[in-house]
């Protein structure tokens, strides 16, 4: 697979410019949020949605990624496994948002903004980045073990919530709704989704980086 080779300015460039998109967002939300509906610190309940968590995941990466960019010794900490992961999960929010709930949820005004960068626009630009840039480490397979301790995780919180609240966040996730063999099915079907995703960017990044 053919590898493409940016100057690190270039790599540079591209990270503040969707760093900066997403933080944006991320404080427009806070701001429209404040002047529309009330106390800020309301607004941080949005962060039990898988999307804003996730976003929040890659938006810190391309944040350290821009702050040690001249430190390749420190960057390197954060490269590989970890961007793996990340680039793993906001997939997750991707494809998940896109086959489940694009055609339930469809927001307008400064929803339909903030729905477009954290469900499309940051998902694609971070794929892309990982594209370009993760070229170098090889993944192990046990990677993804690793990678699926936090959707697990996720999944658990969910049912949790859901339990305590009648609130299940997604609607896919509602027990109540699916009855408890079909939540059992579902979820199992996520789980194999999942599994084949995690493992296709891992067979990707082995066939790239093959001696």
């Amino acid at each position: 697979m053919k590898v493409i080779n940016l100057s690190s300015n270039s790599i540079l460039i591209y990270r503040i410019l969707f760093a900066g998109l997403s933080w944006f967002t991320f404080i427009a939300s806070v701001v429209n949020y404040a002047l529309d509906k009330g106390p800020i610190l309301e607004w941080f309940i949005n962060f039990k949605y898988f999307t804003m968590q996730t976003n929040l995941i890659v938006t810190l990466w391309l944040t350290l990624a821009i702050l040690w960019h001249k430190k390749p010794e420190t960057l390197e900490k954060i490269l590989g496994p970890l961007k793996g992961a990340s680039t793993f999960y906001i997939t997750i929010t991707f494809i998940g948002f896109a086959v489940l709930l694009s055609l339930v949820y469809q927001p307008t005004g400064f929803a339909a903004f903030n729905n477009l960068v954290l469900h499309y626009i940051i998902p694609i630009a971070f794929i892309i980045d990982w594209i370009l840039t993760e070229t170098k480490l090889r993944y192990k397979w046990n990677y993804l073990l690793y990678w699926s301790i936090y959707p697990l995780c996720y999944l658990v919180f969910s049912f949790i919530h859901g339990t305590f609240t009648g609130n299940y966040i997604y609607f896919f996730l509602d027990i109540n709704v699916l009855g408890i063999l079909g939540y059992v099915l579902f979820v199992s079907i996520l789980i194999i989704a999942g599994i084949a995703l995690g493992s296709v960017y891992i067979a990707i990044n082995r066939k790239r980086t093959k001696s």
